[in-house]
């Protein structure tokens, strides 16, 4: 089967009957490539190796991946391979979920080391996280569409946002004198992937990536 790595590219009554965060058990983890196959990419995390099963639905977040899905669409032409865009000893960060026992990645995306906390993304390690699609968003809520659920998460103040050029926009606001709250940065039907934690049944987004915003 070819293989095809997808960039993926609302109303308040759904945000009212959106899910806890722990309906959808996505995570994350960051760290060195010791191996790569046709299907299967292995991290080390903490010092122990973490295999992850590669799909056709993996999300690749790299650049030039998208512009290798397009070509692949031609017929005669193969998808892109993993081993075209990440290498043994590179760090990636792997958005996964456990199914049958088998750990999925759903997004793979190349960082560097050490980079996080400079970005307002979390630091290396592993935690909770949802990737999906924004259904709304307002100064203190996100609601997005992960696996076909609906997910609420609580914003505050000290939630950050990171994404291609979404620091130049935050800078300008600040030179403006404007605020920024989260309504600056997302929108609805963008592809997001929030990190958050949970107390209860309260989840609070602790950060939000903007893997790619709606097409106008």
């Amino acid at each position: 089967m070819k293989r095809v790595w997808m960039l993926a590219v609302a109303a308040s009554v759904a945000a009212l009957a959106a899910a806890p965060a722990s309906a959808v058990q996505n995570k994350w983890v960051r760290g060195p490539v010791t191996s790569i196959t046709a299907d299967t990419i292995t991290v080390t995390v903490k010092g122990a190796e973490t295999t992850f099963k590669v799909e056709p639905a993996t999300v690749l977040t790299a650049r030039g991946a998208g512009t290798a899905s397009r070509a692949a669409e031609t017929p005669g032409k193969l998808g892109p391979k993993i081993a075209d865009f990440v290498k043994v000893g590179q760090h990636v960060e792997v958005q996964y979920k456990e199914v049958g026992g088998a750990k999925v990645a759903t997004e793979i995306r190349p960082i560097a080391a050490g980079d996080e906390a400079a970005s307002g993304e979390p630091a290396a390690g592993g935690g909770n996280s949802a990737l999906g699609t924004v259904v709304s968003v307002t100064a203190d809520t996100l609601v997005i569409k992960s696996d076909g659920k609906d997910l609420k998460f609580t914003v505050t103040p000290k939630t950050r946002v990171s994404g291609t050029g979404l620091g130049t926009k935050a800078r300008d606001l600040a030179s403006a004198g404007k605020p920024s709250p989260i309504t600056e940065f997302i929108g609805a039907n963008d592809r997001v992937v929030v990190y958050f934690s949970e107390e209860k049944t309260t989840a609070t987004a602790s950060s939000v990536r903007v893997v790619q915003k709606a097409l106008k």
